[in-house]
């Protein structure tokens, strides 16, 4: 609903609804200087700057399809987790979070690199944020979606707790779990997984009930089913051919 409201609103508008609270404090900016010194941008490969704000579920591949496509059309990866850990360090909320990372994209974009956002854009305000954002500089915005079997995600996130591979993020997380670091961060990572499965499936009460995944109503470049190992990064390598053909 709010993406069809906003068709209909004046882009200056726009504008001040998603970064009216977007001056950042001394703490936000010092975990933003830090971010940005972290970066090894690329050089893009494609002619013109892109910038792929990737839309999936927690366990359906996001950051494996983001590295992949970055090798493609040289980009630079851009994630909220790291953000989130060095604000949560200066004792800062996330609301800032994406602030930030859009910022660190534009600066990318200006030192020649393209950029993928490794994140869950599947929220209407957090794409009318990037979306504005981009406007002011004529980047190319384009959105990819991850998917994948649920029982197939539900054993990636699970795995971790045998691979001892669950990040600072989720490990640092609050959570009432008495267990250890590890497994608090595995019980984090499910529940926000739990947490966000409405978003992108629909519950089908037939047969036993199903999940079924959702359309959306919004464009998509390229959706991505990372349920077989051996047949995704086919995809990912499509779906760059189209990038770089642009």
């Amino acid at each position: 609903m709010l993406e069809q409201l906003i068709k209909f609103i004046p882009l200056p508008i726009i504008g001040i609804m998603v970064h009216r609270k977007r001056i950042l404090t001394e703490k936000e900016r010092t975990v933003q200087d830090a971010f940005l010194a972290k970066l090894d941008i690329k050089k893009r490969k494609t002619e013109k700057p892109v910038i792929v704000a990737v839309i999936g579920l927690v366990g359906s591949g996001k950051s494996a399809v983001a590295q992949e496509l970055a090798k493609y059309i040289g980009a630079t990866v851009i994630g909220g987790d790291d953000i989130r850990i060095g604000l949560r360090k200066q004792g800062e909320s996330y609301e800032r979070t994406w602030a930030i990372a859009e910022n660190a994209s534009i600066e990318v974009v200006k030192q020649g690199g393209n950029v993928i956002l490794d994140s869950d854009f599947v929220d209407e305000k957090k794409r009318a944020s990037i979306r504005e954002k981009v406007r002011k500089t004529g980047v190319r915005l384009v959105f990819v979606r991850t998917h994948c079997d649920l029982d197939v995600v539900v054993g990636r996130v699970l795995s971790a707790t045998y691979q001892n591979r669950v990040d600072d993020f989720f490990g640092g997380a609050k959570s009432k779990w008495q267990g250890s670091e590890q497994s608090k961060g595995v019980a984090v990572k499910v529940r926000e997984m739990w947490r966000r499965t409405p978003h992108h499936y629909r519950w089908v009460n037939q047969g036993g009930g199903q999940w079924i995944l959702k359309k959306f109503s919004f464009a998509m470049f390229a959706e991505i089913d990372t349920t077989n190992s051996d047949l995704w990064k086919r995809e990912v390598e499509k779906c760059a051919k189209r990038l770089l053909a642009y």
